[in-house]
């Protein structure tokens, strides 16, 4: 039986939604081990199979103090310390290499876990659309940023090889000696409209927008969206002051993936897993600017040839005026077909089948 140990950072849930799909595509005889600090359930509500959970946290993504915004400093400081525990605990990290019998490391996408598999002798594998070297380097202000720079540098040197998929940051590539292209990696949902309608109550002709704005929200005027006409938002949490035509998801029995392939719109910040599901759903997006994260620019210019995306300002966005943007989206010219998204089966038989 081969086991793969798989690294996944906990910053926001895309990342957690990617690996699953790449573990949800291995053989059933094969034993696989999650390690990361996101949440045990996501994991659960999207993988079918059987797998070890084990939580551990080796980066930290980005310090946010809402969805779009980055606390620079905070965030860099916070990784000094997550790097000074690691480098303690390595000799710990590889003996339990050892211990589980690992033949396989796949990271998604901590610099860390390569340089463990290295010096454990195991090749590590990988797989992302960027790295925090093309994050952080962007809030660099002194010395001691450029060498915790070069430090991540070097770990995500330790790859045996990496698999890029599209979407990817202009310079991805250079902080790996191999790399090999990949289709988008993304989860996809059954398009169910009707029962989706049925258990809003909706009539036809009647449209649907699922509002998604990560796991430290926004601040926006609920309120404003009655005057959206026809419009049904669905949104995680209970929002003050909330519409009649703004509805809890947890009030919905489909399946989160299936309620955003069937929705007419997404509004959303964009994130790899938003986009790609999009993408991969022929679902318009309509998104809002994001500030200090260099992969924003990459998705941005990566939707532009798919054809569904419309910009929010985030004046509008705030005051609730989201009309015309969702009717530019619902009109939007998608080319289904310009991006292929079986990634996820062929990164899973690449890492199968590494020796």
């Amino acid at each position: 039986m081969k086991t793969i140990c798989y690294y996944v950072t906990g910053h926001g849930f895309g990342h957690s939604v990617r690996a699953s799909q790449v573990i949800s595509q291995f053989p059933d005889d094969t034993r696989v081990i999650v390690r990361t600090s996101a949440p045990k359930h996501i994991y659960e509500s999207e993988i079918a199979r059987g797998f070890d959970f084990l939580p551990a946290e080796f980066d930290c993504g980005c310090l946010q103090k809402d969805s779009i915004s980055v606390l620079r400093r905070e965030t860099l400081a916070r990784y000094r310390e997550i790097q000074e525990r690691n480098h303690a605990g390595l000799a710990a990290e590889i003996e339990f290499l050892k211990s589980e019998k690992v033949n396989v490391v796949v990271s998604d996408i901590a610099p860390f876990p390569l340089y463990v598999a290295r010096e454990a002798g195991l090749p590590g594998i990988a797989l992302t659309n960027f790295t925090w070297h093309d994050i952080y380097a962007a809030y660099r202000e002194s010395a001691s940023d450029d060498a915790l720079l070069k430090q991540i540098l070097s770990e995500y040197h330790c790859a045996t090889t990496a698999l890029i998929t599209p979407l990817s940051t202009p310079h991805v590539k250079d902080a790996f000696n191999i790399c090999r292209d990949i289709p988008i990696v993304t989860r996809r949902g059954q398009k169910l409209t009707t029962e989706l309608h049925r258990q809003l109550g909706l009539s036809e002709g009647d449209l649907v927008a699922l509002v998604y704005f990560g796991v430290w929200g926004l601040d926006l005027d609920w309120k404003a969206l009655e005057a959206c006409g026809p419009w049904t938002f669905l949104c995680w949490g209970d929002p003050p002051g909330r519409p009649a035509n703004v509805v809890p998801l947890d009030t919905l029995t489909l399946r989160n993936a299936d309620i955003a392939a069937s929705v007419d719109v997404v509004v959303a910040k964009p994130g790899y897993g938003t986009v790609s599901q999009c993408i991969a759903d022929s679902v318009p997006l309509v998104y809002i600017h994001r500030s200090d994260f260099s992969e924003y620019d990459a998705l941005v210019a990566g939707m532009e040839p798919w054809g569904g995306s419309v910009e929010l300002s985030l004046g509008d966005f705030a005051a609730g005026q989201w009309y015309t943007a969702l009717e530019a989206a619902r009109s939007a010219k998608i080319d289904r077909g310009y991006y292929a998204v079986d990634g996820a089966a062929i990164a899973a038989k690449i890492i199968v089948e590494w020796n």
